[in-house]
């Protein structure tokens, strides 16, 4: 197989038929494209598309294949992502090709992990009666967001939260509050759950940063949230969580969502 890479471009249609065909995989990829956002590229073997790499701006990285790739592709895209040399910190993809990256480091990841993709529809929603109002984050909500992200992100991806730029944290908040793309429950000031909207477009909805404070856990609030959000989306509704983390996968069953995949998740430190 003769292999050629071409440049991604956001109306390429090897690209976009690449990222339809993966599902709960491509749509965050899909509606990338269409914002005009990231860059990368499509390997070619044979008169067909085999993979595409994605690099957004945020610094995620996300490899989709046609099928499992064979060990000369892998190998090819793998060269390529250090060859370009575009910064990234956490890739998404197949196992052999995340795996075939990490090898290459200079450094330790904080995760590498097995990840479960799950997708869901308006009408697959469970009509869960939430204790609280999901509503849209609001300004008083910040700190409890701030709180929540840094717990998220230590818990879940190893991230000292120390490390954490704190306003570019509360920028970024501030910027979630005003788009509407959070979703609480709970009270103005000091929500019990929440969740952020990664993603919107022609690909479907992704959700992103789902978490329930400890002392709130155990009584539903992140399927509720889950399949109010899933209720009200006009398309598909995609997500992603590490395949261990067995409490976070029962609620998004719960709230109607069902596994669509898996890939490998890679992430620096």
């Amino acid at each position: 197989m003769r292999l050629v890479l071409r440049d991604l471009l956001y109306d390429d249609p090897g690209a976009l038929a690449l990222a339809r065909s993966a599902s709960a995989h491509g749509i965050y990829v899909h509606n990338a494209l269409d914002r005009g956002e990231g860059e990368g590229f499509v390997v070619a073997g044979d008169g067909r598309d085999e993979a595409m790499v994605w690099i957004g701006p945020r610094g995620n990285l996300v490899v989709i294949t046609a099928a499992a790739p064979p060990p000369r592709v892998a190998v090819r895209i793998v060269d390529e992502v250090f060859l370009r040399k575009r910064p990234w910190r956490i890739a998404l993809g197949p196992a052999a090709i995340v795996d075939a990256m990490r090898d290459r480091l200079v450094v330790t990841p904080i995760a590498f992990r097995d990840q479960v993709y799950y997708l869901g529809k308006s009408a697959m929603a469970e009509r869960l009666a939430p204790l609280g109002e999901v509503r849209a984050a609001q300004r008083a909500d910040r700190d409890r967001l701030v709180q929540a992200t840094l717990l998220l992100n230590q818990s879940d991806l190893n991230v000292d939260p120390a490390r954490v730029d704190r306003r570019w944290l509360r920028d970024t908040i501030d910027e979630r509050i005003q788009n509407g793309t959070t979703r609480v429950l709970g009270p103005v000031g000091g929500p019990w759950c929440k969740l952020d909207y990664g993603s919107d477009g022609p690909g479907g909805l992704v959700i992103e940063g789902v978490f329930t404070f400890a002392e709130e856990r155990g009584k539903g609030h992140a399927a509720a949230l889950v399949a109010a959000c899933l209720g009200s989306a006009p398309g598909v509704v995609s997500l992603h969580v590490g395949k261990h983390n067995r409490p976070a996968r029962a609620a998004y069953e719960r709230a109607g969502m069902h596994e669509a995949g898996a890939c490998r998740l890679l992430l620096l430190p």
